[in-house]
């Protein structure tokens, strides 16, 4: 038995240096791998760019003398394709629209220097196999990752300014980093105590307990804090977390995962009203730990396939961002770097860049802080929720608010 799994990349990328463009590069990769699958094992090989798919066999039949099991029956006879790939800007004004951009924003904070990636990324992806299975998923999506700096600062950085979406205007990301760059001027102090933390949605620091214990494997071999506790409500009624590829909370990731599974609105429920359900899974871990399936395999294109967890989604509340604060002022997280878990759920992170937010703007820059809780507590009783509404109009953005502990480093 044969399937292709193959991902296509074409990416324009402009290079930002000094608040220029420096550079623009461009590239179309195409990566596949085939897996032949037979006796109840697992061959894998794969090429970049063009290949010959006798050849490809043949070093996956050799691949077979590995031994690696993979008993498990394989998707068959589903076909479906997902194409949400519109486009954003034209291709022929792509480098122009971001240098005029980047020029105006220049201008509008010439006390600033600008610098790093804007890309235009494509993907194709397709897994098909002999048994009927025809996934195929494209994607369109522009990546901003701006780094800024003060001139008078002495720091390589100051601050990121950074979104992905479907979708661009030059008004909104002109807006977006005004009021991200005009509170950065704004220094304000606090008081060090208990705050309603405000981490935007885009930000996995706060889900990497979960990323790492609600992974099938530990989660099955009793090293995750979770183990165990499948059906027992650990967390506020309130959140809910998802394995999720539906294209409406991701972009660039396919509705499939590499085992060609996708579930039902393409998202499986970890966390339900704080009630954990599940771990994530690929079919072996799975079937080895006599665990819900949930479709979360992920590989290299010429690798085998394991539990991942490659797009978290927390579910949203009905409320804004200002009715989650209740008259409350929020810290927001906009840079943190250097935190972690410790097996036991403890929480601790520097935060290099956080601003203080009333729900609906920026207030000021607060000095550097450390903020730490629980992961009990951030998801129990001290967990506010997601806000229906988002921060800004790009990038699909949303405030997660929980409260935690602030103090001054």
């Amino acid at each position: 038995m044969k399937e292709l799994y193959s991902i296509r990349t074409i990416q324009t990328s402009i290079n930002v240096s000094g608040s220029r463009i420096k550079s623009v590069r461009g590239k179309d990769i195409t990566k596949t791998g085939l897996r032949i699958y037979d006796g109840g094992f697992i061959g894998v090989s794969g090429a970049i760019g063009n290949y010959r798919l006798e050849d490809l066999e043949k070093n996956a039949r050799s691949a077979l003398k590995a031994k690696i099991e993979y008993p498990y029956e394989l998707n068959s006879n589903k076909i479906m394709e997902i194409d949400v790939a519109k486009e954003i800007i034209k291709d022929e004004d792509f480098v122009y629209e971001i240098e005029e951009a980047i020029e105006q924003l220049g201008k509008n904070h010439n006390g600033f220097i600008f610098s790093n990636k804007i890309n235009m990324d494509n993907i194709s992806v397709s897994l098909c196999n002999d048994k009927g299975l025809d996934l195929r998923f494209k994607d369109r999506a522009i990546d901003v990752e701006l780094v800024f700096k003060e001139k008078s600062s002495a720091s390589i950085m100051d601050g990121f300014i950074g979104f992905k979406d479907r979708r661009y205007d030059r008004n909104d990301f002109l807006s977006m980093s005004d009021e991200i760059l005009s509170a950065y001027k704004n220094r304000v102090d606090f008081t060090e105590g208990n705050y309603p933390v405000v981490f935007l949605t885009v930000d996995e620091t706060p889900l990497l307990k979960f990323i790492s214990d609600l992974n099938g494997r530990s989660f099955g071999t009793d090293t995750s804090l979770f183990s165990g506790k499948l059906e027992k409500k650990l967390f506020s009624k309130e959140f809910t977390l998802y394995n999720s590829l539906n294209p409406e909370d991701t972009s660039l990731m396919s509705f499939f995962d590499s085992e060609g599974t996708f579930n039902e609105s393409y998202r499986y429920p970890l966390i339900e009203d704080g009630i954990l359900k599940a771990a994530n899974t690929d079919k072996k871990n799975a079937a080895l730990y006599k665990l819900p399936y949930t479709g979360s395999a992920v590989s290299a294109f010429d690798g085998t396939p394991q539990p991942g967890f490659p797009n978290p989604k927390v579910k949203e509340s009905d409320k804004t961002a200002k009715e989650l604060l209740g008259g409350d002022k929020g810290i927001m997280v906009l840079m943190a770097s250097g935190g972690d878990f410790t097996p036991q759920g403890d929480f601790a992170t520097p935060v290099q860049l956080a601003y203080l937010f009333d729900g609906e703007k920026l207030l000021g820059r607060l000095p550097e802080i450390q903020v730490s809780s629980n992961v009990f507590e951030m998801y129990g009783s001290n967990y506010r929720g997601v806000s229906k509404n988002v921060v800004w109009p790009l990038g699909g953005i949303k405030s997660m608010i929980m409260d935690m502990k602030v103090n001054k480093i």
